[in-house]
């Protein structure tokens, strides 16, 4: 397909003078950072997904080579229930005891998705390639993290002591910064194609959020959490945009 536009294109980036880019993508997310790693100590860590993202943006070329380029994404990634339920089972062992209850439990989850969302402004580089035009840009700026809601039910063979475990959503404001490039492909004297990559990170805290175990009758049992942690997606996509 992009050979294909490359041969039909009746314009070159490199002969119009157009100076703005208005551009819409959409595409793969896949997470970055200590939210998409396991460890063993951070009930965290591991929850997040793969999912998908769409993204509008507008850059200004100042010259040739060079301009400003303003962006604006949503990703939504799913959550991964595995390691809360490796905390609750971690909580359940140790009330089981205190409750007469020895026979074995599952569970049943229901979770909503991770939310990563910014607004960046930034430089921006251009190389043309006959027909082609590669744009290459860093930016920084406006980054919010919204984490899931985990509910879970569970139910031990003996039929008592019916157990939950919830994890309430918790958002978070921050700086962030981000890097990435498109390949730009004419379709006409305005309109064009394009493939891009973007890498958006930021050093999120998720403060006063907690995991609660409740056990039949047993007191509440609580792990909180409150920690920085750097967080991120990698986003591959395509869309078209047009050219003024």
């Amino acid at each position: 397909m992009i050979a294909l536009f490359v041969l039909t294109g009746t314009a070159t980036f490199a002969q119009n003078n157009n100076r703005s880019f208005f551009s819409v993508t959409a595409g793969y997310s896949l997470p970055v950072g200590e939210l998409a790693r396991e460890k063993l100590d951070d009930p965290f860590a591991g929850l997040t997904g793969s999912g998908y993202y769409g993204q509008a943006s507008y850059d200004f070329r100042i010259a040739r080579w060079f301009g400003l380029k303003l962006s604006g994404s949503m990703n939504l990634n799913k959550t991964k229930p595995e390691p809360i339920i490796e905390r609750a089972n971690e909580a359940v062992e140790q009330i089981k005891p205190m409750i007469n209850e020895y026979s074995n439990h599952s569970w049943q989850s229901h979770v909503s998705k991770w939310k990563f969302n910014t607004v960046m402004i930034g430089p921006a580089l251009y190389l043309n390639f006959n027909k082609v035009q590669l744009e290459a840009h860093v930016q920084g700026g406006y980054v919010q993290v919204t984490s899931p809601s985990v509910d879970m039910a569970g139910a031990f063979e003996s039929g008592q002591n019916n157990m939950t475990v919830r994890l309430s959503p918790a958002s978070t404001k921050d700086f962030g910064v981000g890097a990435g490039a498109s390949l730009r492909i004419p379709l006409g004297n305005v309109l064009y194609f394009h493939v891009s990559g973007d890498f958006l990170a930021t050093e999120a805290t998720l403060k006063d959020v907690a995991i609660k175990v409740n056990v039949g009758n047993y007191p509440e049992f609580a792990v909180p959490i409150n920690e920085k942690r750097f967080v991120g997606v990698a986003n591959v996509g395509a869309g078209f945009g047009i050219m003024f």
